[in-house]
């Protein structure tokens, strides 16, 4: 008996021991071609073939792309039994750029079809054919209840829009993107967003977070019919929207958070277009605004919104040109958000947006806007791909701006509203929940305690948290997700002044482990507390 029952648990710890080797992650390395090369297709789409046997015993994979390398897609890669996740390799060098290419019948198929977990890293994707056409909605997450993360990545010259998300219980995250170049500079019509939601239920969660979004036909964000149950758009730069339907289109939000924004020509063609271009305006309140929001619809009883900091401005021509009233044309100056929002905010109102013109350092002038209405960067790349590869990777933007505005310390903690990549030191503080000086809050020596670092950041299996209390007192440090629900406690008791480490493995309350995402980090004492953010891989 004694003999059975080691035998039993030899035999358990042995498919204990396979199941870990068989859940470790997997790296596959897919090679592009260099500028110069001979042209090869599918580079992608083949080597994830050719792994359905691997996956068959561990589908826990990544898929690496070559730093500096090309690579021609004309197929769709569809992920239907596994997590889909495609990364640059680490280091430095430009990242790995995803041609959408068309086929050899000269049509043009969906690139990815994502329906488990879709996460893409530091990759950029072009759709802009060879022909000068566009493919249209390339990305798809068809993924019911999973995740769907770009991080780092460049998505530019998509039709229709960049990401469209096709069912519902999606959480989608865009943290640290550059999209732009979206839509069609010459038809009238709804094509050119940054998200476009198609489902028809519910959305679990959007996070839109140190963006830059710019040159797009219609929206940046257009939710039609879905319910999305939690929406936080902070610190994101947004430039020259053309907006047939409005700029960020809530529809049906319970909870949205609209912080440290910048909309630059949010909405040039103004309030002008008749009555046919507002059909997917789903609030009774139809007025073209910046943000929209449904508030009157049974489906949705309770909601709340909440905004500060958010910079909504149009150049002074723009502004001009819509105290006009030419012949047979009524052109007028679009409002920042509808009444829904209005009556949301209530006494908060005078805190969620200011106007204060800004010149970036290095973005599409908004003179072609105004010379056309309608506005396409020139992209500099080679004119007919891919027969030259001479510009091969898309305009270098810069959005930082004047030290001496407004909007410089105008965000949450003395940080600069729009897009913290502008600031790369800055942009490392403000991940570590360092508040800035002349902070409209308490600083961290009123506190008694400081936030130092959290490392690493992103992590995958273990991060660090080191703060520094510099007055005895009770402190907690904490962890909650993104819709503010506490994770774990690791720290609960009263500390003397010193450095103190504490370190956080991923776990909840249960010992759990919590899903790859962004967390917060809270660190309370007597008289504050300071948020710090964190990203599990």
């Amino acid at each position: 008996m004694k003999t059975i029952y080691k035998k039993s648990i030899l035999l358990g710890g042995l498919i204990l021991l396979m199941h870990v080797a068989f859940s470790q992650q997997r790296v596959v390395t897919i090679q592009g071609i260099i500028p110069g090369q001979p042209l090869v297709y599918d580079q992608i789409f083949n080597a994830i073939n050719a792994d359905a046997t691997n996956r068959l015993t561990n589908k826990n994979v990544v898929y690496e792309l070559k730093r500096g390398q090309v690579y021609l897609e004309t197929s769709t890669i569809n992920s239907a039994d596994f997590d889909l996740y495609i990364r640059s390799e680490a280091g430095t060098g430009t990242m790995p750029i995803i041609f959408h290419t068309l086929n050899s019948a000269g049509a043009s198929a969906n690139m990815i079809t994502a329906r488990q977990n879709f996460t893409l890293e530091n990759i950029e994707i072009d759709g802009k054919h060879s022909n000068g056409t566009l493919g249209n909605r390339i990305l798809n997450m068809y993924g019911k209840n999973y995740r769907c993360t770009f991080k780092g990545c460049r998505i530019t010259n998509d039709r229709g829009g960049a990401l469209a998300v096709q069912v519902d219980g999606v959480k989608l995250y865009y943290i640290d993107c550059i999209m732009g170049n979206l839509g069609h500079q010459i038809s009238i019509g709804g094509n050119g967003r940054a998200v476009d939601l198609r489902n028809t239920g519910t959305v679990d969660t959007v996070v839109i977070q140190n963006c830059t979004l710019y040159n797009m036909t219609d929206r940046v964000f257009r939710n039609m019919a879905p319910i999305i149950n939690y929406f936080k758009m902070d610190h994101n730069t947004i430039v020259n929207i053309q907006g047939y339907h409005g700029c960020v289109q809530l529809g049906k939000t319970k909870k949205a958070i609209i912080t440290n924004n910048i909309f630059a020509d949010p909405l040039t063609f103004g309030d002008r277009f008749p009555a046919r271009w507002r059909t997917e305006q789903m609030q009774p309140d139809k007025a073209f605004a910046v943000i929209t929001h449904d508030s009157l619809s049974k489906a949705l009883p309770v909601a709340s919104v909440e905004m500060r900091n958010n910079n909504i401005y149009f150049d002074k021509k723009f502004v001009d040109f819509f105290n006009q009233t030419p012949p047979n044309d009524s052109i007028g100056m679009v409002r920042p958000i509808n009444n829904a929002i209005i009556g949301f905010l209530g006494a908060s109102l005078p805190q969620a947006y200011y106007a204060e013109e800004l010149v970036f350092k290095n973005a599409s002038p908004w003179m072609a806007l105004y010379n056309y209405l309608t506005y396409w960067i020139t992209h500099p790349k080679a004119s007919v791909f891919p027969n030259n590869f001479s510009e091969l990777y898309p305009y270098e933007w810069d959005v930082s701006y004047s030290t001496a505005s407004k909007s410089y310390k105008a965000g949450d903690n003395g940080y600069p509203v729009g897009d913290l990549n502008a600031w790369p030191a800055l942009k490392t503080q403000w991940a570590q929940g360092i508040i800035q000086k002349n902070a409209p809050i308490g600083a961290p020596k009123e506190f008694g305690f400081v936030m130092e670092t959290s490392y690493p950041n992103p992590f995958v299996n273990q991060t660090e948290i080191s703060y520094t209390v510099t007055k005895a007192q009770k402190m907690e440090v904490s962890v909650y997700n993104i819709i503010g629900q506490r994770v774990n406690t690791l720290v609960n008791t009263f500390q003397e002044e010193g450095n103190y480490r504490v370190t956080w493995d991923g776990s909840d309350y249960t010992g759990k482990s919590s899903n790859k995402g962004m967390y917060l980090i809270n660190l309370s004492g007597l008289n504050g507390k300071i948020g710090a953010k964190l990203f599990k891989n």
